[in-house]
């Protein structure tokens, strides 16, 4: 089982990559695109949504190195690497989702990568554990006990 917490930082930094490359994709598509005159980063709601998305991937990057450098004599902690997946399977769906309305209808086709990163960022959210799980391994780490789910 203890497996697990290194695998929950490897799903971490997938969806970590991936939220970034939905990111990147948007900061460029708002600095291209134009709306009434101007581009679409001139808008403030366009700038408070790529400022938050910033953050939380930010937020996500450093719980990630804060799971990976206590574990430096070993496997991660539980506590550590489920927070650190639960926060980034939960920021890669915000982000994604984000990144395609800020691109409208470009973002919802298939003919560009956005869609397909929105449902991979779902996929992320199951795989290794789904992220209720990952509440429930944090909610036994901050109680100082285990739970047993299957129990009666």
């Amino acid at each position: 089982m203890e497996a697990f917490d290194l695998e929950r930082c490897g799903n971490t930094t997938m969806s970590l990559g991936l939220a970034q490359s939905a990111f990147d994709d948007v900061v460029r598509y708002i600095q291209e695109r134009r709306a009434f005159g101007r581009e679409l980063a001139d808008f403030q709601a366009v700038q408070l949504k790529i400022a938050e998305m910033a953050m939380k991937l930010e937020a996500a990057r450093l719980l990630l190195y804060r799971a990976v450098v206590n574990a430096a004599d070993g496997l991660p902690s539980l506590a550590d690497s489920s927070i650190a997946k639960c926060y980034a399977n939960e920021m890669v769906r915000e982000v994604c989702i984000q990144s395609m309305q800020l691109m409208g209808g470009y973002g919802y086709s298939t003919e560009y990568d956005m869609e397909h990163r929105v449902r991979d960022s779902f996929g992320w959210g199951l795989a290794g554990g789904a992220i209720d799980i990952q509440k429930i391994n944090i909610a036994g780490a901050v109680l100082g006990r285990r739970f047993d789910q299957r129990r009666a």
